[in-house]
């Protein structure tokens, strides 16, 4: 009898257990439902359809872009502007998402990014030259799947270099 009431309570024990994990299971999959659809928006519609107004239902107001180190846009009006310099300069801009994982609430992906420089880029006059550039992004994410943030991370040298720039050796004299 004693022997059966334990191997009851194990069952009960198991089947708390069971019911738990899976409902942490549920909500990690949700989570990443859930920001993987907000990346999803931010790369093709914000970046690759050109939809800077998109912005706005996707990142907190407070979203902030770092590039390679440097805070290049800090809120939604600034991203919004800072997107515009790549779309003005690049208008057949096209990001490509070659690998992407995803990490509680932030993703990593790895990106490439095609275009032909045709029109003003910054202060940077139209070179007419085609750029393939390469690099990796990390997103972050609030509890509501709203980006908050990114920290992209590319070689600036080489885009100035397929637009046609070259080094300077340093006098040493």
């Amino acid at each position: 009898m004693k022997s059966a009431l334990y191997l009851m309570i194990i069952l009960l024990l198991l089947t708390i257990s069971c019911n738990r994990q899976q409902k942490s299971l549920d909500t990690i999959m949700a989570n990443e439902m859930r920001i993987t659809s907000t990346f999803n928006t931010y790369m093709d519609s914000c970046w690759n359809k050109r939809s800077i107004s998109g912005m706005e239902h996707i990142t907190t107001e407070t979203f902030v872009r770092n590039l390679n180190g440097i805070t290049v846009a800090t809120g939604q009006n600034e991203m919004q502007a800072h997107m515009a310099v790549y779309f003005t300069g690049f208008p057949d801009l096209e990001v490509q998402l070659d690998n992407t994982y995803v990490k509680d609430n932030v993703i990593f992906t790895h990106w490439t990014s095609k275009g032909t420089h045709t029109g003003l880029f910054g202060e940077i006059e139209p070179t007419g030259k085609k750029v393939d550039i390469n690099g990796l992004s990390q997103l972050y994410f609030n509890a509501e799947g709203k980006l908050i943030k990114e920290d992209v991370v590319f070689n600036e040298l080489e885009l100035l270099q397929q637009l046609g720039y070259t080094l300077t050796p340093p006098i040493l004299e």
